[in-house]
């Protein structure tokens, strides 16, 4: 099997987990290394879960590398404030625990940092590779901001991130690419291949409370935990006032599903997109040029607008199930 070499550029939550957990188990893909980056906690938290995750489906020997602790530019005038997480009688609920309740590994991350990293191994491979951006995309645009030549070594990059029409960190924007527009501008300017997986598909295929026992019934150490993560999520969505607590988005696992097979998204579209870095309502929108008339050499992105809720549960529910891949 030709397997498509991957990096992965995180800022381990629950949903980036899930990512992680199918990345491993999925045949189709090598990962070779994960960068971790500041966004659904702080940068320190998130390498902790992420080494937590890989020791748990028995990957210790995936490298992991920290990387930027805050945005390029966004938040120079004002503090980031998380939107995911709430307390209530001193309890907080959060989408996203600081630390999961799975075993730590006896290590910890390498000592270069990511943005070095991913600069110094992407310039030296004569086979290109794909970088998955399921965090904000703060790393991977300082790497391109350092040295625009990376395009040339990137096969594309898939971005969990942005949306069309809809947001969730605002109106108009998605969470990753609002905390670091100028990062994603920068990605999305540079003539790399660039591939959305948007709001739009993430929740048109979203995991509903029935998953959970699903999950579990697997016996797996990779499907009871995915069971808990959905359930922390449903739960804690009610106190954010994200929802009913009925179903989410798994966002961050769709754009690895999207990888192991493109057919799990339903209706991808070839457009020219940008971001608005304006600093204004729109700070971070995607502006998607849906008028149909952009010539060729303008189409810069492919966008999802909407996804296989059944293919992806079903993905999820096989990988996990614990037979050897």
């Amino acid at each position: 099997m030709n397997r498509r070499r991957i990096i992965m550029d995180v800022d381990t939550g629950s949903d980036d987990a899930v990512a992680l957990m199918l990345a491993c188990k999925s045949p189709e893909l090598k990962l070779e290394a994960v960068t971790v980056g500041w966004g659904n906690r702080p940068v320190e938290d998130c390498v902790r879960n992420t080494l937590k995750v890989l020791h748990l489906v028995g990957r210790d020997d995936i490298p992991v590398y920290q990387g930027c602790p805050e945005a390029m530019v966004r938040y120079l005038n004002g503090k980031f404030v998380s939107s995911c997480h709430v307390v209530v009688d001193g309890v907080e609920h959060s989408i996203h625990p600081a630390s999961f309740n799975i075993p730590a590994p006896d290590r910890g991350p390498e000592p270069q940092h990511a943005v070095s990293f991913l600069v110094e191994y992407l310039m030296k491979q004569s086979e290109k590779i794909t970088v998955v951006s399921v965090g904000p995309p703060t790393n991977l645009g300082m790497a391109f901001r350092l040295q625009p030549a990376i395009k040339e070594h990137i096969e594309e990059v898939v971005f969990m991130g942005g949306s069309i029409n809809r947001g969730n960190e605002t109106p108009v924007a998605e969470a990753n690419f609002c905390h670091d527009p100028e990062a994603a501008k920068i990605i999305i300017d540079s003539g790399v291949r660039c591939t959305l997986i948007t709001l739009n598909a993430t929740h048109s295929a979203e995991v509903t409370r029935e998953d959970i026992e699903k999950f579990e019934r697997l016996g797996t150490p990779e499907g009871r935990f995915t069971a808990e993560l959905i359930s922390i999520r449903l739960d804690a969505q009610v106190y954010l006032g994200f929802g009913d607590g009925k179903s989410d988005a798994l966002h961050d696992a769709l754009a690895i599903a999207y990888l192991v097979d493109p057919k799990v998204i339903t209706d991808m579209r070839k457009l020219h997109c940008d971001i608005d870095i304006g600093r204004g309502a729109a700070y971070g929108m995607v502006i998607a040029d849906q008028r149909g008339n952009a010539r060729y050499e303008e189409i810069n992105s492919q966008v999802s607008f909407n996804a296989s809720r059944q293919k992806f549960v079903n993905m999820l529910l096989e990988r996990f199930a614990g037979t050897d891949r």
